[in-house]
């Protein structure tokens, strides 16, 4: 009986013990959030001036060429702020500029999802889209940037130019079935042409 009540207590006390662990930990990440939330950091920034902080600084290091320390700024402002659509947008430039447009496309999605009324992410989203031969996504973005400025003549261009591409992929499926080899390979050069220069 005695080993039964001791075992009882034991258990309870572990129980209580994981219970006040775990209530502790919650107010200190509570705590944290209500300090990061009034100061920003130790410094004694917000939020907002420590992301705009990060912004100016990653934008200066853009402009002379340092792609690698620009994107650590960008990265901090969005780990900073994850709703700050600018700094998924200048991310994304740092990528395109490094040539690494797969990796921009989240990017300037998410800068859309944010702020759907921004037409240079569409412009590149498109565009990215336009170079990787999703030619029905592009379209998508082009026709929208349309809707917001209709006198858009880039958009214009590049919706015609993704519709002719995607006209000659269409072909190309046709002519593959047909048999046409020649013809098929023409018109996939075209393609593979436009596509490698549109980000240029």
């Amino acid at each position: 009986m005695l080993f039964y009540k001791f075992t009882f207590f034991r258990g309870y006390f572990t129980f209580r013990c994981r219970n006040f662990l775990l209530y502790l930990s919650i107010f200190s990440i509570l705590l944290n959030f209500l300090i990061l939330g009034v100061k920003g950091n130790e410094n004694g920034m917000k939020i907002s001036d420590v992301v705009n902080d990060h912004l100016e600084k990653g934008k200066k290091l853009l402009a002379t060429g340092q792609l690698s320390d620009a994107l650590s700024h960008f990265h901090s402002a969005i780990d900073v702020d994850p709703q700050n659509y600018l700094a998924y947008f200048r991310r994304a430039t740092v990528y395109l500029a490094m040539g690494k447009s797969k990796s921009a496309l989240p990017d300037l999605s998410k800068v859309i999802a944010l702020k759907p009324d921004i037409i240079p992410a569409r412009m590149q989203r498109g565009n990215v889209l336009l170079k990787q031969g999703d030619f029905d996504e592009a379209i998508l973005d082009f026709q929208n940037v349309l809707k917001f400025d209709s006198s858009n003549i880039e958009a214009r261009n590049q919706l015609d130019l993704t519709a002719q591409m995607n006209e000659k992929v269409q072909q190309a499926e046709d002519l593959y079935k047909n048999n046409d080899h020649p013809k098929v390979i023409e018109l996939l050069s075209d393609v593979i042409e436009v596509s490698l220069l549109t980000l240029l």
